[in-house]
């Protein structure tokens, strides 16, 4: 059974299909070979182990699932602003002007609404946060399995350190740009129509 299989259930059939679950996983199963040496006898490396896997996994699904998501929003919302001023252009009359202007109003939506997407969930800044992480850890990985100094345990406490970092950075990056970058800014509110208006009764 594969790590995606393992760890994902319901989304497992779709990431067993794709090439870059399939590779990762290849490369995973290399290196969990590598690292047996640390690993043996040990539960606690083991499970340690099996969670960094899981993220790596993780990481890379995401890293496809959030550039797919970003590049699709980005043509619907790229057609949809070039097909706007095509419509309006045409200028028509009758019947064949009120199908444009309700095909006008639907395309500006769509491009209203697919921009809205983005800028509210960061999807691109989501795509690069997963990328990173994922990087990151794989190079942890392989410079512990590659690591061949007289101490196993210190190779064994860089690599947790680094990877903990890194999940820790990822963290910290993710709450400055996708959830606080999403809400409104104190001062938005104040700065409205009403700004130090006062109320009659």
């Amino acid at each position: 059974m594969g790590i995606a299989s393992a760890i994902h259930g319901r989304f497992s059939n779709r990431m067993e299909r794709n090439p870059a679950i399939k590779d990762i996983e290849k490369r995973l199963g290399t290196m969990r070979k590598a690292a047996e040496p640390f690993l043996t006898d040990h539960e606690a490396r083991m499970a340690y182990w099996s969670e960094w896997e899981y993220t790596v996994v993780h990481a890379e699904w995401r890293v496809h699932g959030c550039q797919r998501q970003f590049y699709a929003l980005r043509v619907i919302a790229l057609v949809s602003a070039i097909t706007v001023p095509s419509l309006v252009g045409l200028n028509l009359s009758g019947t064949g002007g009120s199908v444009v202007r309700w095909l006008t109003f639907a395309f500006s939506l769509v491009a209203a609404i697919s921009t809205g997407v983005l800028t509210l969930y960061r999807v691109g800044d989501r795509w690069l946060m997963y990328r990173k992480l994922g990087e990151d850890l794989i190079r942890f990985g392989w410079t512990l399995v590659e690591s061949s100094g007289p101490d196993p345990q210190s190779a064994w406490d860089t690599f947790t350190m680094d990877t903990d970092k890194a999940i820790a950075d990822y963290n910290r990056t993710y709450e400055a740009a996708v959830i606080h970058a999403s809400q409104p800014k104190p001062d938005d509110a104040s700065s409205g129509p009403g700004r130090g208006a006062k109320h009659s009764t």
